[in-house]
C-alpha cells in the first residue's frame, strides 16, 4: 500500500472499504489535521488526545483520532454537523441506543411520575432505538 501524504489520500483509501473501517497512520507522514482543514471535534473516548473531523459535500465525513504516537482515521456515513441524530444512529449506535433509553426513561418518569413508568419508558425507547440502529446497519 502507498503511504498517504495527505488527508485527501486517506479519505480516498478509506472510500474503498466499508464505513467506519479504521486505518492506523503513523505520525510524521501527514500534516497535522488542523493545518489541513479539519476541525476539532469529539468522539468516543479511546485514549486519544484529540479528535478532528471534516464534512464532505455528500454529508459523510472523515474522522481522525489523534493518539500520542499515531492517528486512526475512518469515514463516517453521516458527519455530526450535518445531522447529529443520524450520525449517532449510523456511526455510533451504542450511544444512540443509550440516549434513546435515557430519553424514554425521562419521558416515562414525567408522564407516569414513578420509577416503574421510567423503567417502562426506558425499555420501550431502548428497544425502538435498537431497532432503528440495526436497520441503519443493515442499510450499509
Amino acid at each position: 500500500m502507498i503511504t498517504p501524504s495527505s488527508w485527501t489520500d486517506v479519505a480516498t483509501i478509506l472510500a474503498d472499504y466499508p464505513w467506519r473501517t479504521r486505518l492506523r497512520l503513523e505520525k510524521g507522514f501527514l500534516p497535522h489535521p488542523l493545518s489541513a482543514g479539519l476541525s476539532t471535534s469529539s468522539g468516543m473516548p479511546e485514549g486519544q488526545v484529540a479528535d478532528y473531523r471534516y464534512a464532505f459535500e455528500d454529508g459523510s465525513g472523515l474522522h481522525v483520532k489523534d493518539f500520542e504516537d499515531h492517528y486512526e482515521a475512518h469515514l463516517d456515513e453521516v458527519h455530526p454537523d450535518v445531522n447529529l441524530i443520524e450520525h449517532l444512529r449510523q456511526d455510533a449506535p451504542s450511544v444512540f441506543i443509550g440516549g434513546s433509553a435515557a430519553l424514554g426513561a425521562a419521558v416515562g418518569g414525567l408522564i407516569g411520575k414513578s420509577w416503574k413508568s421510567a423503567l417502562a419508558g426506558a425499555a420501550i425507547a431502548g428497544l425502538l432505538g435498537t431497532a432503528l440502529a440495526v436497520a441503519a446497519q443493515e442499510d450499509d
